[in-house]
């Protein structure tokens, strides 16, 4: 009976949206579908993107690698008939000096019929400082037709120069308590958490990675767990080998569960060490993960973070 009412409901909805919605002069068709653009209708000219932010590493020789940030200038309104021309200008409050990049050109020319034109920003990263972050501010001026949005007519390019950061100590001075910068996981479920780690001179040995997820997300408490061997390597690499990592009861019933993964690590400039760690839980002898399985509600196929230590 409900759906006969509401298939009844939805049959008046539809026949009064018909009769509705035609409303024309039938005397006048051709107003009706001239649907013209307005060529006299005035446009402007902006940055597409206002802030570019990035870093210069070193290749295997530790020779600074440049980069090319590639950026546009975007019409707004209606392509024009003509070619229409920017002027792209350094600011004097840069800190980035001439020679320490160049431009692709210092005047761009939107194309008749065209709503973009491209230019392009490359670093000369064997002039700039080490590890001090140096700023281009762009202008741009299309007179009359510059954009009024302060952001738009301004563009930002910040990087720096990094180099590695030996540690005094070697490897032990990755123990310590990470951070979580960046959780891979979107937090309506599950955020990851800081976790802890020891240095027993082979690996770092956390006793806590993963239970947090297991309890929050999983709903299940750990009876026992076992110490997680983390392998770092002087290259930067992370490994977690697949190991046993605790056991779970749900039901009355224990559950085995494992954890693998991978990541890097990296010291740069005197800051603090960065890990990025992506790892998994799986039931034992699993081929897939819970976050794998879930990552519909979690957000990403992975557990982890951009970890820094503190």
């Amino acid at each position: 009976m409900k759906n006969n009412i509401l298939k009844q409901l939805i049959l008046i909805t539809a026949i009064a949206s018909v009769s509705f919605s035609c409303s024309y002069d039938d005397n006048n068709w051709d107003a009706l579908f001239d649907h013209a653009p307005d060529t006299s209708a005035d446009y402007y000219l902006q940055f597409d993107s206002n802030a570019i932010e990035g870093q210069l590493g070193v290749d295997e020789n530790s020779n600074p690698i440049d980069v090319v940030a590639n950026m546009e200038v975007k019409l707004l309104g209606l392509p024009q008939d003509a070619a229409v021309t920017a002027t792209i200008t350094p600011d004097p409050s840069s800190t980035m000096t001439p020679d320490m990049y160049t431009l692709s050109t210092t005047s761009v020319t939107i194309p008749a019929g065209k709503a973009s034109a491209a230019f392009s920003i490359t670093t000369v990263a064997a002039n700039m400082p080490e590890c001090e972050y140096v700023t281009l501010v762009l202008n741009l001026d299309a007179g009359e037709h510059t954009t009024a949005s302060e952001p738009g007519k301004t563009a930002t390019f910040k990087t720096r120069k990094i180099s590695p950061s030996p540690l005094a100590n070697g490897l032990s001075d990755l123990a310590g308590t990470w951070g979580v910068g960046t959780s891979y996981t979107n937090g309506t479920y599950f955020d990851e958490q800081n976790f802890s780690a020891t240095w027993d001179g082979t690996y770092l040995i956390s006793s806590t990675l993963g239970q947090d997820f297991i309890k929050n997300f999983w709903a299940e408490d750990v009876t026992s767990a076992d110490d997680v061997q983390i392998t770092v390597k002087e290259d930067g690499t992370v490994t977690i080998p697949r190991q046993h990592v605790f056991t779970t009861v749900y039901a009355g019933s224990p559950y085995d569960y494992e954890i693998q993964g991978s990541g890097t690590w990296v010291s740069l400039c005197g800051e603090a060490p960065v890990m990025s760690l992506q790892y998994d839980i799986y039931y034992e002898g699993d081929t897939a993960g819970l976050a794998d399985t879930y990552a519909g509600y979690l957000g990403a196929p992975y557990l982890g973070a951009k970890f820094v230590l503190l």
